[in-house]
């Protein structure tokens, strides 16, 4: 019988011994805890006050253009008008950038801002104004001096902001043409290059299809980077391609894309793919 009791009071020590333990072991635990809470009291609120980033809104797979006029006061310009496209983007909260595109002679503005929509293009504004002057006997209208240029992409950016206000941006733009669009651009950038004061800054400039330049000096007055594009079936590729390369010579950033081997001057819709690429470019986007 003393055996058996001095067992049951060995066993009743044993466990005495382990709950102390267990409870030290827990103690020392939320000591540590604490100690660690007490040394960097900013993680968890950190990590409760960081939520994830919202997805991007959606990107519209395309948005027809509008068309609006432009009052310039004489009625002999009342043909005067332009399209435009906002960003294709659904909830678009932010101010976006302006690019301003110029169609080719003879031609309008009706297709132009839709030209590039298929494609992938940081959101922004697409401001595509009609030539100040008509073709004569033809449909369609032409680009004539830099002065009118002017005129007519001033009143088109103007036109558009009274429309949409703090939407877009009031920055420096991309200006694009296209065939004589890109002559007009060529004189409207040395326009603006020789001006005290430029009327309007310049961010980056797109010439397709056309044997146009930029000076050196002008881009250097302007600050911009210059692409020039075209099918290598144009007659214009070979002179671009040297452009480019002077550019780039002198230290202006600067490139040549071709839009395809087997493209022409009259370029298919599947070539919007390289003008949306060298707009952003232009951009530095």
């Amino acid at each position: 019988m003393l055996g058996i009791r001095r067992m049951i009071a060995g066993a009743f020590a044993i466990l005495a011994i382990g709950v102390g333990v267990v409870s030290y072991m827990r103690r020392d635990r939320t000591s540590v805890a604490q100690t660690l809470a007490i040394a960097s009291p900013s993680s968890s609120t950190a990590a409760a006050s960081d939520p994830a980033p919202p997805p991007p809104p959606p990107r519209k797979p395309w948005r027809a253009s509008v068309r609006v006029p432009l009052d310039s006061g004489n009625p002999r310009e009342a043909f005067w008008q332009m399209d435009y496209e906002e960003p294709l983007i659904e909830p678009d909260l932010e101010a976006r950038p302006v690019t301003v595109l110029l169609h080719g002679m003879c031609a309008d503005s009706s297709w132009t801002c839709e030209w590039l929509q298929y494609f992938e293009m940081a959101p922004q504004w697409q401001i595509c104004p009609r030539a100040p002057s008509k073709c004569g006997g033809q449909a369609g209208y032409r680009w004539t001096s830099a002065a009118d240029t002017l005129r007519v992409v001033e009143l088109a950016i103007a036109t558009a902001r009274t429309l949409h206000g703090a939407r877009m941006k009031d920055g420096p733009i991309v200006l694009g043409g296209m065939s004589q669009g890109a002559y007009a651009i060529a004189a409207l950038a040395h326009l603006l290059a020789n001006q005290a004061s430029p009327s309007l800054r310049v961010k980056g400039i797109v010439l397709q299809g056309a044997e146009a330049r930029i000076s050196v000096a002008d881009a250097r007055r302007l600050g911009a980077r210059i692409a020039f594009t075209a099918g290598d079936r144009d007659g214009a590729a070979p002179a671009m391609r040297a452009a480019a390369a002077d550019l780039r010579r002198a230290g202006i950033d600067a490139r040549w894309q071709s839009m395809g081997k087997e493209e022409g001057h009259f370029s298919s819709v599947s070539t919007g793919k390289t003008m949306a690429e060298l707009v952003d470019w232009a951009r530095g986007e």
